[in-house]
């Protein structure tokens, strides 16, 4: 009996530690700039996420998900983020659609030291009235918007983005495909040393929807905008974990009392 708890105990902890990783969406957290009834977000499943924008939504109001459950990685218990002294190399697919939508928006996927982008960098997706616009590099340096840097590629409603971040350099190369799961950007576009420029601190990742008034182009005005994101993957580097959760102080608790039980049998 004792034998099978011990067995039981460990399959259990070793089932529970391996069960979340910065791949599964379920880990991310909601962030909504400012909350608005139009935009809505839900994880469909451990690989997935579809985020909408319905009737009229004021310029500047986003929902998204992020790799940390706080401001920024030292006000999180939860989550994940990558070392700034290690490089590393993440994707995301993305899939959009319409319906009646009028006005502007985009969507966007980066990495930075806080939720509030105060230093941070991505590749964003440009859109009128539903339909794809523009691809483009975009950063900000200690909450100032640093200039855009288009893409060549054209825009498309399906594809992948690329955050690649060079530790030895600073340099974060931002790209685009329009193949969805595919190893690497088709195109690319570089902010040389850029992370130079911010305060050196852990780096979470980000995903996004936007509601954006451009010049004579009104923010989302009316009809529905979805975009689902799907497939994150590290394609190099290593994900840490912010903290132990609750859940990993009790399989401490739980694989030391196995451990326990199994000398004293």
């Amino acid at each position: 009996m004792i034998r099978f708890v011990c067995a039981t105990l460990l399959a259990l902890a070793t089932s529970a530690a391996s069960a979340a990783s910065i791949t599964d969406l379920n880990a991310w957290t909601q962030l909504q700039d400012p909350p608005h009834p139009g935009m809505a977000g839900v994880v469909d499943n451990a690989s997935q996420v579809t985020l909408t924008a319905t009737g009229a939504v004021p310029s500047g109001t986003d929902i998204g998900y992020a790799s940390v459950n706080g401001p920024d990685v030292a006000g999180s218990t939860g989550g994940y983020y990558f070392d700034p002294a290690q490089s590393f190399v993440v994707a995301i697919d993305f899939d959009l659609s319409a319906g009646g939508s009028i006005g502007g928006g985009g969507i966007g996927f980066g990495i930075g030291e806080d939720v509030g982008g105060t230093d941070s960098a991505g590749v964003g997706l440009a859109l009128l009235n539903g339909a794809p616009l523009l691809f483009s590099a975009a950063s900000r340096v200690n909450d100032i918007d640093q200039p855009l840097s288009n893409f060549a590629a054209a825009a498309t409603a399906s594809g992948r983005l690329f955050v690649n971040y060079n530790a030895a350099t600073g340099d974060i190369t931002l790209g685009v495909n329009a193949m969805q799961g595919v190893g690497m950007a088709s195109d690319t576009v570089t902010l040389a040393g850029l992370q130079n420029l911010w305060d050196d601190e852990p780096l979470l990742v980000s995903f996004f929807l936007r509601s954006q008034a451009a010049g004579p182009i009104p923010a989302l005005t009316a009809g529905s905008l979805e975009a689902v994101f799907s497939n994150f993957e590290v394609l190099s580097g290593t994900p840490l974990t912010v903290v132990p959760e609750p859940a990993s102080l009790f399989l401490t608790v739980l694989v030391g009392g196995a451990g326990l039980i199994c000398r004293r049998r």
